[in-house]
Formats: structure tokens, C-alpha cells, sequence
């Protein structure tokens, strides 16, 4: 899993949001995270496999930057899509237009 900025401000993750990666995706969004002072935009266009801790952790996420600012996924692959509406945390994790 790596996660970076990209030059439009999202944070762009690349690779499995699995229990396996969990650890590394977290130390590496705690200083991005801090740096996203009102609005905090993901891209998870690239991420090829994920799974309940990986939503888990992008619902952590939500609710952790709402309480101050504003949060939204900004495009997500058909992998995550298709997980998200089988765990029903589709009303949790909206994919912004």
C-alpha cells in the first residue's frame, strides 16, 4: 500500500487495502492527514483489493475529518466499488460526483 498527495490536493492510494497493509496505510495517512486542514479528498482509483479492515479504516477516516472539515472520495475502482455495495457500507462511503 502506498499512499501519496497528488498534485489536485487527493490523497491517492495505490495498492491492497487489506489486513495485511492496514498498519502501513495508517503511519503513512498521519501526517497527510495532517496537512488536510478543511477538506480531506480520496482517490482510490488505484487500490486493487480491499477488505472489512480497510473499510473500516476509510470509515475511520470519514468520521475522524467530518467532525471538522469536509470528507469525499473522489473516484474509486471497480474493486472497491463492488465491495463496498456487498458490505452495505455504501451509505457509510459515498463516491462524490
Amino acid at each position: 500500500m502506498e499512499i501519496k498527495k497528488d498534485s489536485s490536493g487527493a490523497l491517492a492510494f495505490k495498492g491492497p487495502l487489506t489486513v495485511a497493509h492496514i498498519e502501513s496505510a495508517h503511519s503513512q495517512l498521519e501526517p497527510l492527514l495532517d496537512e488536510c486542514i478543511r477538506e480531506t479528498v480520496l482517490d482510490l482509483s488505484m487500490v486493487d483489493d480491499i477488505d472489512i479492515s480497510g473499510l473500516q479504516l476509510l470509515y475511520a477516516i470519514k468520521k475522524n475529518i467530518e467532525s471538522e472539515g469536509v470528507f469525499r472520495i473522489n473516484t474509486i475502482s471497480p474493486q472497491v466499488k463492488e465491495y463496498v455495495l456487498l458490505s452495505g457500507f455504501e451509505a457509510i462511503l459515498k463516491e462524490a460526483t
